[in-house]
């Protein structure tokens, strides 16, 4: 199943439209289009977004998703690098491991976020 196959079918899970889809994830219809139809894929900040808006997590979202292909970069070890050989391997245990430990540091960051703004607040 290709990336843009299951997004069509989270998108269609939820009742929303491409407009609908593309307002939350805060891209163009255009772009979110270019997604659902493999033409474009989305970033890797933006798998994040999408996760988000979706409900899911990463993880879930690439599963059985055998390749993604992200323009200009590749992991390399446990690093995501810019380079011109932009397919990424997503049966790659070592790189599902690497994008679960960078969504887990994302969440705390955004954790530490919240409760740094909520303690500024309630000066």
């Amino acid at each position: 199943m290709s990336l843009g196959t299951k997004l069509k079918q989270l998108r269609q899970s939820k009742n929303w439209s491409q407009a609908d889809t593309a307002y939350r994830l805060d891209i163009s219809q255009p772009a979110y289009n270019k997604w659902e139809t493999d033409q474009t894929k989305p970033s890797i900040d933006k798998l994040g977004k999408i996760a988000e808006v979706f409900d899911t997590d990463i993880y879930d979202l690439l599963e059985n998703v055998t390749t993604v292909n992200f323009p200009n970069a590749k992991f390399e070890g446990n690093s995501y690098v810019v380079s011109t050989d932009s397919t990424i391997n997503m049966q790659s245990p070592e790189l599902i491991e690497s994008i679960l430990k960078n969504q887990e540091q994302i969440s705390k960051l955004i954790e530490s976020q919240n409760k740094l703004i909520e303690s500024l607040l309630k000066k």
